[in-house]
């Protein structure tokens, strides 16, 4: 077992002295720039996945196909393409209309809020006003 820095001390960033301005983040574990992890995607997904059950049976298949790319889309954060987050988006709720309002909530969470951009935001907006 290693040695504790610190009086009392179990773990974290242990900085002495006067920290001015660090220029930048001081992380005491994981940092995730711009890659959402996969469990935190699941959950928000998770009331999507849900309603696939709600679709006909000859849309369930292909609704199920559109939430699968849109976990990928969305799997890529800030890289992710908002044209096709915004087209699966849409075709998954005309698939599943019953799937609005989770569609809606599940881009209302920081997590998928945060890939979300204009084009998103414009189907999010038109699926919530019908």
């Amino acid at each position: 077992m290693g040695e504790k820095s610190g009086a009392g001390q179990s773990g974290g960033v242990n900085i002495s002295g006067t920290v001015g301005s660090v220029g930048g983040d001081i992380v005491g574990g994981d940092k995730h720039v711009g890659v959402i992890p996969a469990a935190a995607i699941e959950a928000a997904l998770q009331p999507l996945f849900v309603s696939v059950g709600a679709a006909s049976a000859e849309n369930q298949a292909e609704a199920e196909a559109k939430l699968a790319a849109l976990k990928v889309e969305v799997t890529k954060g800030k890289d992710a393409d908002d044209g096709i987050v915004a087209k699966l988006v849409d075709g998954f709720v005309g698939l599943v209309p019953t799937a609005a309002s989770a569609v809606v909530s599940a881009f209302a969470t920081p997590i998928l809020g945060a890939v979300a951009g204009p084009v998103t935001k414009f189907v999010l907006e038109k699926i919530q006003s019908r």
